[in-house]
């Protein structure tokens, strides 16, 4: 048995068959033990780093109060991704930040490309990812790949052979991948007269990764839309299509491709469909204790029309899907009509419509009501037709779930009205009207208390004092922030009070889950 293993079975961490058995999983996923031990949460990274620093006598390395810019570019980033390691600085020897010192291969290997002696340092599992990134940035990987394709050809269609040669696939792995790594919605490659830009989306924001050249750009859109079985030759008309990528060897994840002609060239943006990580746990969603009980109560109910509401990128689809996901029994018939299918759910029956052939939003609900439904979700009420049949629906007893783009609770009714819907017909129908919205969580690491709070509470004219918090910016987030909740309206009668968006931020502020700036930016006062 390794000496990992051996030293968490010592210190009673896990116990012999515990350990055995991890150690048949790791090789199985051909993942090292301690990579396997910390990426299933069965033992924190940290956990482990002391117990290194414990029994075998290295000195711990934490990095989040290091200044990564002076990183020494001793070895290349093929090398440390291999093996995991991150030099830290040139004294008298190379300081090594490993995560197992007793990778010996590892630590051979770099003292062989180095030529240097090595010292030791022990890096927790949790900091390696961020660290490799950092020193691996993909802008160098662009630089290396339009050296490697400067071969002065210019022109926009190229031979099979050319765009799938090894650097192409390699750099389209390395921004796949660190687009998964970074948590990212949408990746958006937009070319520019002298040059092509590629930013990610990461909780709601647009962050700039890397600038590359117009030779790379039309190479790298060609692979990605023959990836997307799209049609290389046109590039003057909008095309849309989708592939599967194999992110860490493990997972497979669905890619949705859009390209638009632009200026100088094409837009492509990719929407990353990671439905693994989505979390579709009631609890997990941001609700009050308040709205969550009043969104229990709604859903449970037998009939009812349950509507949500918000911009793109709201959080609409999950907050649905976590309703769906509830209720999702074998004693239940529930399907769901969607322009696309997001999230596939295992026990409901779910139908993508498609205009060319005439299967539109109201013709699929007609066929669901001839088919003994319980619950029927309804991807987006667009017209009056489709509107008209979900209110019927919920007025014969099922229970309907679906979206609108409207900005609060109470637009929804005007714009139902505005469809030309009997005011009555609402009435009766609706059961729950909520709407949403995705606000940034601060970073429980680094986020500290905000100097202003007093000032703050004042001008919400919040009476009691309470720790107020704002980012800070650290390795394990992005800008201060890490992730998003939900912030909601729940109405159910159109003549009480409810709390507001506004309101439920504020909530969420004073629980030291969000900052003042964060509330301002997504619903001011």
């Amino acid at each position: 048995m390794q000496l990992l293993a051996r030293l968490i079975v010592q210190d009673s961490l896990l116990t012999q068959n515990e350990i055995e058995s991890a150690l048949q999983k790791a090789k199985k996923s051909n993942l090292s033990l301690i990579t396997y031990l910390v990426k299933n949460k069965i033992v924190l990274g940290t956990r482990i780093q002391q117990l290194y620093a414990t029994h075998l006598g290295f000195p711990l390395f934490n990095s989040l109060n290091y200044d990564m810019s002076a990183l020494p570019k001793l070895i290349p980033p093929e090398l440390v991704k291999r093996y995991r390691i991150i030099p830290l600085k040139m004294e008298h020897n190379l300081h090594l930040a490993i995560s197992d010192p007793t990778d010996q291969t590892a630590i051979n290997s770099i003292m062989f490309h180095t030529n240097l002696e090595i010292y030791i340092v022990i890096l927790s599992e949790d900091q390696v990812d961020a660290l490799i990134e950092q020193y691996c940035h993909a802008l160098p990987t662009a630089k290396h790949l339009e050296l490697s394709l400067h071969d002065n050809q210019t022109e926009l269609i190229f031979q099979e052979q050319e765009y799938n040669n090894e650097p192409l696939i390699t750099f389209v792995n390395e921004i796949l991948n660190n687009a998964l790594h970074k948590h990212a919605s949408d990746i958006h490659i937009e070319t520019f007269k002298n040059n092509c830009r590629i930013r990610f989306r990461v909780d709601g924001i647009l962050y700039t990764m890397t600038e590359i050249s117009h030779l790379l750009a039309n190479r790298l859109i060609t692979s990605l839309k023959v990836m997307a079985k799209l049609d290389i030759s046109e590039r003057r008309l909008p095309q849309d299509g989708h592939f599967h990528f194999l992110y860490n060897d493990t997972e497979t994840i669905d890619i949705r491709l859009s390209s638009c002609p632009v200026l100088h060239g094409e837009k492509l943006v990719l929407r990353i469909l990671d439905t693994k990580r989505m979390n579709l746990s009631l609890h997990s969603l941001g609700f009050t204790e308040d709205q969550k009980n009043i969104f229990l109560t709604h859903i449970a109910k037998p009939q009812g029309l349950i509507l949500v509401s918000g911009p793109t990128g709201s959080g609409k689809t999950v907050t649905l899907y976590s309703a769906l996901n509830y209720l999702n029994t074998s004693e239940k018939n529930i399907s769901s009509v969607e322009n696309p299918v997001e999230i596939q759910l295992e026990g409901i029956n779910q139908l993508n419509i498609n205009p060319k052939i005439g299967l539109h939003f109201s013709t699929a609900l007609r066929t669901f009501l001839r088919q003994d439904p319980d619950v029927i979700m309804i991807g987006e009420i667009r017209d009056a037709e489709t509107a008209e049949i979900a209110i019927q629906a919920a007025q014969t007893g099922h229970l309907v779930f679906s979206t609108l783009h409207t900005n609060y609770a109470i637009d929804t009714i005007k714009r139902l009205e505005s469809m030309k819907i009997n005011t009555a017909d609402l009435q009766n129908s609706i059961s729950l009207i909520i709407s949403q919205r995705l606000i940034r969580k601060l970073c429980s690491v680094c986020k500290c208390v905000d100097p202003d709070a007093e000032k703050i509470l004042t001008l919400l004219d919040i009476k009691q004092y309470v720790p107020l918090f704002i980012p800070k910016g650290c390795e394990a987030c992005l800008q201060g922030y890490e992730g998003r909740t939900g912030i909601y309206e729940c109405l159910t009668d159109f003549k009480k009070p409810y709390m507001t968006l506004h309101q439920s931020a504020i909530e969420k502020m004073l629980a030291g889950i969000t900052s003042f700036a964060e509330i301002n930016r997504i619903c001011p006062a």
